[in-house]
């Protein structure tokens, strides 16, 4: 029988499309009959509003105090969301989870270890899939600047660079590495036909 209620994680640095590319992934799963929830952290919590005014600029936080309410925020994600939405026998295709906090908020690739471990310490769950869409800080920093956005806090190429340091350093062994400058279709499509063999479903 296939189960239905997994748990499937998008991470990539600014600018890789991991939103885009999620929500795509989620629609598609819906058409083809696979209950399943998409989203994202940081949440709508008072935690959450907390992370984008700090994103934005209009508030100081220091590095443990970023943790600190990046973990405060997940903890809703996790009992008011992802659990129920589990229990419920949904999947859930998520936008950025802890691998983001440590790979965001480590000093270095120690220090992002160290960060991924208090949250797994945490007990929160594992997800089954971790695609990560690969794009280097340089073409990261062209889309970036292309799409003339709001910049944020981390929107600094040496920034981006030490977060995609960390996310090489933190990733699980088992993480589906993605070609993020390929064709959007191309990826949505191979990110979809993975989690349906992971789901079982042919």
């Amino acid at each position: 029988m296939p189960k239905n209620n997994q748990f499937f994680v998008f991470e990539g640095i600014d600018g890789s499309g991991k939103t885009t590319v999620s929500r795509l992934v989620s629609e598609t799963l819906l058409t083809k009959s696979i209950p399943n929830l998409w989203h994202r952290e940081p949440t709508d919590s008072v935690h959450g509003k907390k992370i984008r005014e700090f994103l934005q600029g209009k508030l100081k936080l220091t590095k443990e105090e970023q943790i600190e309410v990046f973990i405060a925020d997940r903890e809703c994600s996790v009992n008011e969301v992802i659990l129920p939405t589990l229990k419920d026998g949904k999947s859930i295709v998520q936008d950025r989870y802890y691998f983001s906090t440590a790979a965001y908020q480590g000093r270095d690739e120690e220090h992002a270890a160290d960060i991924l471990y208090k949250n797994e310490d945490k007990g929160f769950p594992e997800p089954n899939r971790v695609y990560f869409l690969d794009l280097s800080p340089e073409e990261a920093h062209e889309r970036r600047t292309a799409r003339n956005g709001e910049k944020e806090v981390f929107d600094v190429d040496s920034e981006q660079i030490r977060i995609y340091q960390n996310y090489l350093a933190i990733l699980p062994e088992s993480t589906i590495f993605v070609d993020a400058t390929a064709d959007l279709d191309e990826v949505v499509a191979f990110c979809v036909e993975d989690i349906l063999k992971s789901l079982g479903v042919e």
